[in-house]
């Protein structure tokens, strides 16, 4: 059998919690592993192929791994343009069999890591800016002639990325997706899309509100999907992975602390990684130069080893260890 991806969506409808930052660094992150690490998980030969999404509006994981310029230029002033990820969704929303080939849009091993090198195991699908309305264009949007008795008048609206990666999953051991802040039309369609969910948190009151709430609308979609599509897989929780940690002597600070404490209690402890990544300077840094924070730390730089250890336990929690 074909090997295929394994799709996870990183979400959170709160901004601002590093959604892109983690899905940045898993992917990167995959690509520093050692070898003796990663054939712990499978990975004899070489780094896993990658394929990252963005599918916000905001393009900020299409900025992080091209830098600014780079994006603007391919996106918006080379002639023709780039396609993008709204393209797709277009091409998909007008057709069941569009004629479009999806390895047209994706942009090959782009994702800088240092020095104006790349990873040679990473693509990128990059977003637009109009993607914000692309949302209300799948709102308004009718197929004609729709076979309502197959799967019921509009499931098709939230399978356009599901057809759209299935034409590429076997190029790939993982896709991550970098949803938008919101669960509007096109991160339902991530979800649909999607093996697994991530949520990264900041544990604050404000940022973790919620969290609860993401879990049970997508278990609410996952039990929706299922009655429209008999083929649809439920989307299971990997964990929560929380992020700028204040650290004092290598943990939470307290009141962060009591807030984690407060956070298992009140969802599950096996929901929240082990593994976080603590506020410093250096992803910070290496953001502002388009790099992930190998580029700017050595390996054994505290951030550096933190974002190793959250991507081994993503692969031990997705490989045989705990999924929620």
């Amino acid at each position: 059998m074909e090997q295929q991806a394994k799709v996870v969506s990183i979400i959170n409808w709160k901004g601002g919690v590093g959604k892109t930052t983690v899905t940045h660094h898993l992917a990167t992150g995959l690509q520093h592993l050692s070898s003796d690490e990663l054939e712990l998980f499978g990975f004899e030969h070489a780094q896993p192929k990658v394929l990252l999404v963005d599918a916000d509006a905001q393009c900020n994981l299409s900025i992080s791994c091209l830098t600014p310029e780079r994006f603007e230029q391919l996106a918006y002033h080379k002639t023709p343009p780039i396609g993008t990820l709204k393209d797709l969704i277009e091409h998909y929303l007008k057709n069941e069999h569009p004629q479009v080939d999806v390895d047209d849009f994706i942009l090959k091993a782009c994702v800088r890591s240092k020095n104006e090198k790349v990873y040679e195991h990473i693509d990128l699908l990059p977003a637009h800016a109009e993607l914000i309305h692309t949302d209300m264009d799948i709102a308004v949007y009718s197929r004609p002639y729709f076979k309502e008795h197959l799967f019921g008048s509009d499931i098709y609206k939230f399978q356009m990325l599901h057809h759209i990666l299935n034409t590429i999953k076997h190029e790939y051991d993982f896709i991550f997706i970098d949803c938008p802040p919101n669960l509007n039309y096109i991160t339902q369609n991530a979800l649909y899309a999607s093996d697994y969910y991530l949520i990264p948190a900041i544990p604050d009151r404000l940022s973790s509100y919620g969290i609860s709430a993401i879990k049970n609308k997508v278990d609410e979609l996952n039990e929706r999907f299922q009655s429209s599509s008999k083929e649809y897989s439920h989307t299971k929780l990997i964990g929560i992975v929380l992020n700028f940690i204040r650290e004092y002597g290598n943990q939470p600070k307290q009141t962060q602390e009591n807030m984690i404490t407060t956070l298992k209690r009140t969802l599950s402890s096996d929901m929240i990684f082990n593994s976080y990544l603590p506020y410093g300077d250096a992803i910070t840094r290496a953001s502002m130069l388009s790099y992930p924070v190998f580029a700017v730390e050595n390996h054994q730089g505290k951030q550096s080893e933190c974002v190793k250890k959250m991507t081994l336990e993503f692969l031990n929690r997705i490989g045989g260890g705990i999924v929620v």
